[in-house]
């Protein structure tokens, strides 16, 4: 299914080798970039194999893997099909909604204090979630899901955590908030290379926005599986305390 296109183009540049020089048409579909010459089969570029995409008022200019590059010439329908193509690749994945990656699946028990301490740990993260989803402008995500900021939110769910749990024992709070940060550590270390994949993203060029995202993306994805395996950890150290 076209979701942009055709458009009539002219198509310069070089793909695996191959020097093109000719006119055709470009579509953006659900899965790719199609340009078409007829008679010859027409040429399907995958999301993964497209590393980054510049915008002109008449022409669009496609990065590829191995450094192919291609340049589309036509008028302006083409930045609406380019914006179009770089929208469809910065979507946030499908596995960042609900279930396991999220934590939203779990069950804890019927202790209430475990459910409210589990909903406290993942409510930072759901939020941010929440913020992203159905946001596809790469540099507005990583400002609405800020590595760093998200550290600090995590760091102060288990200070509450333990000071609900031991409300009159500070002694006890310091000690049981240290243990889970031990546990939430693999947690930590996604987020510093979630904040770290945000510079590289906004300090980067156009060539590599889409590949700098996809990387933004493991990252935050990392994070979201890392928690979910926290939790684990720390609902143990809560049953025990």
């Amino acid at each position: 299914m076209s979701l942009v296109g055709p458009i009539s183009v002219r198509v310069v540049g070089m793909v695996r080798g191959r020097e093109v020089d000719a006119l055709g048409t470009a579509s953006l579909e659900t899965d790719g970039l199609v340009i078409a010459w007829p008679p010859a089969a027409a040429w399907r570029l995958d999301l993964d194999g497209i590393d980054g995409v510049a915008l002109a008022n008449t022409s669009l200019t496609v990065y590829l893997r191995e450094h192919d590059v291609l340049e589309l010439s036509g008028d302006g329908a083409l930045r609406t099909l380019g914006q179009g193509l770089l929208d469809l690749a910065c979507r946030v994945p499908e596995m960042m909604r609900g279930g396991r990656a999220s934590g939203l699946a779990l069950s804890v028990s019927h202790d209430t204090g475990l459910q409210g301490a589990h909903d406290r740990w993942l409510a930072p993260l759901l939020s941010v979630r929440r913020a992203i989803q159905g946001v596809t402008d790469p540099e507005r995500q990583v400002a609405l899901l800020d590595g760093s900021r998200l550290a600090d939110d995590m760091l102060r769910a288990l200070t509450e955590i333990a000071a609900i749990r031991y409300p009159e024992d500070a002694a006890q709070q310091r000690a049981l908030e240290a243990a889970m940060e031990d546990e939430a550590e693999p947690m930590f270390d996604a987020l510093e290379r979630v904040a770290m994949a945000a510079a590289d993203l906004r300090g980067g060029a156009m060539d590599t926005r889409i590949a700098d995202w996809r990387r933004w993306i493991v990252s935050v994805q990392e994070t979201f599986s890392t928690a979910d395996e926290a939790w684990n950890e720390i609902r143990e150290l809560l049953e025990e305390s």
